[in-house]
């Protein structure tokens, strides 16, 4: 009896299974799936990819279920320096599905102010069809689709099946991936007319947020460092006012079920230059040393340090910037190029813009220039974080070491982010040491006011104490009193990381 009811179960269950492969073969796009095109025939070795999902989905009075693809920025049909808000993506606004049967309609809203169509546009696909079915796919304008090929393709548990339209445009599905090839923002014209961009599938889509993974853009363990040049925005003063490197290390990381989190200590050195016209004190400044954190959501993406995160290409979010409250943040098309084998040029480049409304036109969005030009750049195959970013400065990468893997040169970070005993060593020397009856300590730098110097035995009890007057360079540490052994020296300094001595009293 107990036989027969788990074979009962084993086959409900592999009904259910083909049942739930059945409703969603052959669907155009599915929900919690990042979906990569490109313009077509390419067959350049630099592509630019535009990405897309379908972000939110309904049911309508009549039962029907909708998925509708995300908002974007685009530029008109007639390109510009501008960029418009659409309710359609690359191939339309939603994507509607009558269940229990094989019609598939991918829907357009009407938008001539960005060149697509006076009226909405409705295209009904059937590519589970007989090869050879027609049937009626549009009827603005008035045209006849038909089923004309479905081969094997990708794998062989895959087929792919071509939709010809009456005006001799071609719409291509795969059965497990969905749609392969269809025309720019969803525009079918009558026989006749010229055809507008086909766009077809760049990879496989695959569940997730696929280049967009926090895990694949920030993929740098506890030791691995980045080294930055550091630039003014041109606009921020005389282009060779300022320059410099920014060392960045990682300190801590940590994977939970649905996030990501890591800390890092970063410290620059800036030069300004003797220039006529910059400000400042010329010289070499090297800053405090500052510590971070970053965290990541795995399930969306997102990063209240990121504000670009995860923005597909055209996706906008509001981000003031610059003092603009209308400000957003908007994904751009990724690069491919499959020339590139330096190790700081990754194939891929994920890139991110930011964008502000026209004062002389009104609903219109156009890009920043010298220091409102604020952007992002990463490299999903490096993972080494922002390849390029903005915040007082323009940082470039230009170094990183990645467990035993050494990109670039680190000669111009030497000197930032010491370790503590090379800190302790470069500010001050302690002698004699051993001590028997005083040791002195001699400063590379004057005291800040409010320093403070002790003594540490090896048990961590503090046995000696003294308030340091500014501008002292040598200090006295009395050992008479104290019995044989190792202690520390310890310099307290407001703003300042501890720094330490080691001292055997003899």
């Amino acid at each position: 009896m107990k036989h027969k009811y788990l074979l009962a179960a084993f086959l409900v269950g592999a009904l259910s299974q083909q049942a739930q492969a059945q409703t969603t073969a052959w669907r155009p796009f599915r929900p919690g799936r990042v979906y990569k095109f490109l313009q077509t025939p390419s067959l350049a070795t630099f592509a630019q990819v535009r990405t897309l999902r379908v972000d939110s989905a309904y049911a309508t009075a009549s039962g029907d279920s909708v998925y509708t693809f995300n908002r974007l920025l685009r530029q008109p049909s007639s390109p510009g320096a501008y960029l418009l808000k659409s309710r359609n993506n690359l191939f339309g606004a939603r994507l509607r599905w009558r269940p229990g049967s094989s019609d598939y309609y991918l829907e357009a809203n009407a938008e001539p102010a960005l060149g697509g169509a006076a009226q909405p546009v409705v295209l009904l696909m059937r590519p589970r069809a007989a090869v050879g079915s027609s049937w009626a796919a549009s009827t603005q304008p008035a045209l006849t689709a038909t089923l004309t090929s479905r081969t094997a393709a990708f794998s062989t548990a895959d087929s792919v099946a071509v939709i010809t339209l009456s005006s001799g445009q071609q719409l291509a599905f795969s059965r497990t991936g969905g749609l392969v090839q269809g025309p720019q923002w969803l525009t079918v014209v009558a026989a006749g007319t010229a055809a507008p961009l086909q766009w077809g599938r760049y990879e496989m889509p695959q569940p997730g947020l696929d280049v967009y993974d926090p895990r694949n853009l920030f993929k740098m363990g506890v030791g691995d460092e980045i080294g930055y040049t550091l630039t003014l925005p041109y606009l921020s003063g005389p282009l060779l006012c300022q320059s410099g490197y920014r060392l960045r290390r990682i300190t801590s990381r940590l994977v939970t079920a649905d996030s990501l989190m890591l800390t890092y200590r970063e410290q620059d050195l800036v030069t300004t230059s003797t220039v006529p016209g910059c400000g400042g004190q010329p010289g070499t400044v090297l800053s405090v040393v500052r510590q971070g954190r970053w965290a990541f959501s795995l399930q969306t993406g997102a990063s209240p340090q990121f504000p670009f995160l995860p923005l597909l290409t055209g996706e906008y979010r509001l981000s003031p910037a610059m003092g603009n409250p209308g400000a957003l943040a908007t994904g751009q098309l990724y690069s491919v190029d499959s020339n590139s084998n330096f190790c700081l040029n990754d194939s891929r480049v994920l890139s991110f813009a930011t964008v502000y409304p026209s004062a002389a036109s009104p609903g219109q969005y156009v890009g920043g220039i010298d220091a409102q030009a604020i952007n992002q750049r990463y490299t999903p195959d490096l993972g080494m974080g922002p390849v390029f970013f903005n915040d007082a400065y323009q940082n470039q990468q230009v170094y990183y070491r990645k467990g035993t893997t050494l990109c670039g040169s680190p000669a111009n970070f030497a000197t930032l982010l010491p370790s503590r005993a090379a800190q302790a060593a470069a500010a001050a020397t302690l002698h004699p040491n051993p001590a028997t009856e005083a040791a002195t300590l001699t400063l590379a730098a004057p005291t800040l006011p409010g320093s403070t110097l002790a003594l540490v035995d090896a048990l961590g009890r503090r046995v000696w104490r003294t308030e340091l007057a500014a501008g002292q360079t040598a200090i006295l540490v009395p050992l008479a009193s104290q019995a044989t052994g190792l202690y520390l020296v310890q310099l307290l300094a407001p703003s300042a990381a501890p720094l330490t001595w080691k001292l055997n009293k003899q």
